[in-house]
């Protein structure tokens, strides 16, 4: 059975929505696989200059820098409102995409998504047109409300299996060996790591798209002789 993974960031576990969703899952024919960040852990936590406690967001980064950035996932969710003064959930992925985008994190190609209790309340907060600019720039992909986390997740979760791009399928391939060295095929990429091509290819330069047109040549033929089809 195949293996989709969540990313979930919260103060508190959401335990009933995860249940069914890994329900909802499974008769569709995947597993999940689920990280928790809870941001109630005191780990995450600092004393201001006021001496009230809030959350740290450069502890908070690091922590996803140094456990998780070299890890995929399919979807990241984080919950909108963790009652920090500090720190909300638009503002945590806002620099998670932009933290892995710009550092080549491995879940960089991740869906995003909010979620929250209290939507109504929180489409209020974005209620200028610069505020709904930079939700826009941000790009994320829902904003769910609590409740409805099993339905709409399984729906985001699922709806790459109906559309297919070779190009979402190679480069995890390619970062799974990562440390390799490409030795031959391509020249242009010779003593390159697969990461590294993986980077190339991702970002739809004129070698990267070459690459993947010469692999799907090779492909062919590598199924022609399997076969023992009738060279032209």
């Amino acid at each position: 059975m195949s293996v989709k993974r969540l990313l979930y960031i919260d103060d508190s576990k959401i335990p009933e929505q995860i249940g069914s969703l890994k329900k909802k899952l499974k008769s569709r024919g995947f597993d999940l696989d689920e990280v928790f960040i809870d941001l109630g852990d005191d780990t995450f936590k600092v004393r201001n200059n006021n001496g009230k406690i809030v959350l740290d967001k450069d502890k908070i980064h690091q922590f996803i820098k140094d456990n998780l950035a070299n890890q995929n996932f399919d979807i990241i969710a984080s919950d909108y409102d963790f009652k920090d003064p500090n720190l909300d959930g638009y503002e945590l992925l806002r620099r998670l995409k932009r933290d892995s985008e710009s550092q080549g994190y491995r879940f960089k190609r991740a869906k995003f998504c909010l979620y929250s209790a209290d939507q109504d309340n929180v489409v209020k907060i974005f209620d200028t047109p610069n505020k709904i600019k930079e939700l826009i720039r941000l790009k994320i992909d829902d904003f769910i409300k609590r409740e409805n986390i099993p339905t709409e997740l399984t729906e985001l979760f699922t709806a790459n299996e109906k559309t297919y791009s070779f190009k979402n399928h190679i480069i995890p391939y390619l970062e799974k060996y990562g440390t390799f060295k490409f030795k031959s095929v391509y020249p242009k990429f010779k003593d390159k790591s697969l990461a590294d091509i993986a980077h190339e290819i991702d970002k739809d330069n004129h070698h990267g798209i070459a690459l993947q047109k010469y692999l799907v040549e090779l492909t062919v033929a590598h199924l022609i002789e399997l076969n023992n089809f009738p060279k032209e």
